[in-house]
């Protein structure tokens, strides 16, 4: 089978990184000739460019009445209709897997835009105030029974390696960012799976996110900023973390701002919690179509995730020379930064070594310099022609 139509199932379009990963990939597909179709889970329809409306088909995935559970059979006879040949699931684990390959067909191929198992941090630091139930009786039951047993208890990646080992069996490829994380997803699934298994190694494969071309001028003249890019989300940005490391710093740099970027739950109390610290140089700047003159004035872009997979926040402002600062809490980190060269690296999860590393840096022109110039030459590691060549040969290894 020839593969001419291509699609993308995401959460929401548009939103985070698997999103953008999306919306460079499907353009960068249709100067091969392919055509492209984007479905929603969730169509920010505002959000949407005049030039994604052109280029893309866009559909929302169909829901049954209830408006939460996905009509699996109309979402593949939608599948059917637009002679779709692939199917590129972002990171969507509870997609109708077996109902597509038994009903449409076509190619699926999983990318997983995280490390492995990140749904077990992600559980394991859910808090009260992030379910979505508000009633009593579950809040005391998660905080007496729920929550211990997830900390403590095996169950959590138990659940996530189940998940996974559900959707090898209909996927033709599972792809990772990075020969570490696909390394490790292979591995765990053996042991879950056990030796009666036998897994292809073919089955797995890594192919890093890709970056557009950035947009010129591309080497300006830099703003005392620190910039944040990204979902304002508890469960993995804990943007919470950059508001009290600014707070360690602030009066020390009074002449810098930090710059938040980005929606979320988490907006609300974190705009309540600068006020409550007093931060003075905090700018909330909303969602942003556009980064790249965000990134040109910025000296440098932060993050103090959790976890990450590929953060394109970094990636992006790398191709800008805004030098990358992170918590070594992922394993791509060190291929970013080129293990300190091309970013700054802090051990995971130590706010006065952060604010500290932070702070010099910020006094460091010399070295915001030599770093500054190795973040360019990074950052070509992931133009989109050398990544799409990847995708390229991906589709002519399953044609």
């Amino acid at each position: 089978m020839d593969i001419k139509t291509i699609a993308f199932l995401n959460w929401r379009y548009p939103g985070g990184g698997g999103e953008t990963v999306t919306h460079h990939l499907g353009h960068f597909f249709l100067k091969y000739g392919y055509r492209i179709l984007v479905y929603g889970d969730q169509l920010n329809a505002d959000l949407i460019t005049e030039a994604d409306r052109q280029a893309f088909t866009i559909h929302a995935v169909p829901h049954l009445p209830n408006a939460i559970t996905v009509d699996k059979q109309a979402f593949c006879e939608s599948l059917k209709k637009e002679n779709v040949d692939c199917l590129i699931v972002q990171g969507i684990t509870n997609a109708p897997f077996e109902e597509i390959r038994r009903q449409v067909g076509c190619k699926i191929i999983f990318c997983l835009h995280s490390i492995p198992m990140w749904e077990v941090y992600a559980i394991r630091n859910k808090r009260v105030q992030d379910l979505l139930r508000k009633d009593f009786g579950y809040r005391m039951e998660f905080l007496l029974i729920r929550r211990p047993l997830n900390r403590l208890t095996n169950k959590p990646k138990r659940r996530t390696l189940r998940t996974y080992a559900n959707i090898l069996p209909y996927v033709d490829r599972m792809v990772m960012l990075c020969p570490e994380y696909r390394q490790e997803m292979e591995q765990l699934l053996r042991n879950y799976l056990g030796p009666k298994h036998d897994i292809p190694a073919s089955r797995f494969l890594s192919i890093p996110n890709p970056l557009l071309p950035p947009e010129e001028p591309v080497h300006t003249h830099k703003e005392k900023i620190v910039l944040y890019v990204g979902r304002l989300c508890y469960e993995d940005k804990r943007v919470d973390r950059l508001l009290r490391i600014w707070h360690q710093i602030e009066q020390a740099v009074p002449d810098w701002k930090l710059l938040i970027l980005g929606q979320g739950d988490e907006k609300e109390q974190l705009e309540k919690m600068a006020r409550r610290l007093k931060l003075r140089h905090v700018e909330f700047s909303g969602y942003q179509t556009n980064v790249a003159p965000y990134y040109r004035r910025a000296t440098f872009v932060c993050l103090t995730s959790n976890f990450e997979g590929l953060p394109m926040s970094l990636l992006e402002g790398q191709q800008y020379g805004a030098i990358p600062v992170s918590f070594d809490s992922f394993a791509a980190i060190h291929s970013i930064t080129c293990h300190g060269q091309a970013g700054i690296e802090i051990p995971a999860f130590s706010e006065r070594a952060y604010a500290q590393r932070l702070k010099e840096a910020m006094l460091d022109e010399e070295a915001q310099t030599r770093m500054r110039e190795q973040c360019y030459l990074q950052a070509t590691n992931y133009d989109l022609e050398r990544i799409g060549e990847e995708w390229l040969r991906l589709f002519k290894e399953l044609n």
